[in-house]
């Protein structure tokens, strides 16, 4: 059995348990909660600030993306047939390009920029590397979302790898993503963090 055979049998209740756990940490559902949240972690990041970000990043494009589902425009909400994906990114880029111009129009702070920035990065690098080779969303936004929920606090970094071994875990035995894919959807993740990091030095 390979591991993306769309013939394994919906009935593993292994593999049920994997799908939920995929569901339950979905990309939208974790960027919207580090955005939402974004204020506990920054002090410069007003409530509605981070309201608005979420809106234009992760459930507008949510909301669209649920329409295109309902009209057979891409097979499931994971968006994991690869060719399906160009398009779906391309609205979501545009979305998060006006949510940038109402953040700007609204004057708010560099903090909320960072985060919304971070997050068209990372839709970038994975749409690109999606041109050539299908790469593990879930992994990208979830290692991202996890080493900016913890910060520099070091003595997390179990919880880090944990969160990310679970994930790792649903996407294989759920037969969405190889281990390759994953490992490179881990990296792309990392990248991005390091990359906040770097915008936090410049934009300040």
């Amino acid at each position: 059995m390979t591991p993306l055979d769309s013939s394994t049998s919906t009935a593993d209740p292994v593999r049920k348990i994997a799908l939920i756990t995929s569901h339950v940490l979905s990309p939208i559902v974790l960027a919207t909660l580090l955005l939402l949240l974004s204020p506990v972690r920054d002090a410069s990041i007003s409530w509605i600030e981070a309201l608005v970000a979420g809106m234009f990043t992760t459930i507008i494009p949510w909301m669209i993306l649920a329409v295109a589902n309902i009209r057979g425009k891409v097979t499931d909400m994971h968006v994991t047939v690869r060719a399906q994906r160009h398009r779906i990114y391309a609205m979501t880029a545009s979305m998060i390009v006006l949510g940038l111009l109402v953040l700007w129009l609204m004057n708010s702070g560099v903090g909320i920029f960072r985060e919304v920035l971070c997050i068209l990065l990372g839709l970038a690098t994975v749409a690109v590397i999606n041109l050539w080779w299908k790469v593990s969303v879930h992994l990208a936004v979830g290692s991202y979302v996890i080493l900016q929920a913890v910060g520099h606090q070091v003595e997390l970094i179990p919880v880090v790898l944990l969160f990310i071994a679970i994930l790792s875990w649903s996407r294989i035995r759920s037969y969405q993503h190889t281990a390759t894919q994953v490992c490179g959807g881990v990296a792309v993740g990392v990248v991005i963090h390091y990359a906040h990091q770097g915008l936090a030095l410049i934009m300040n």
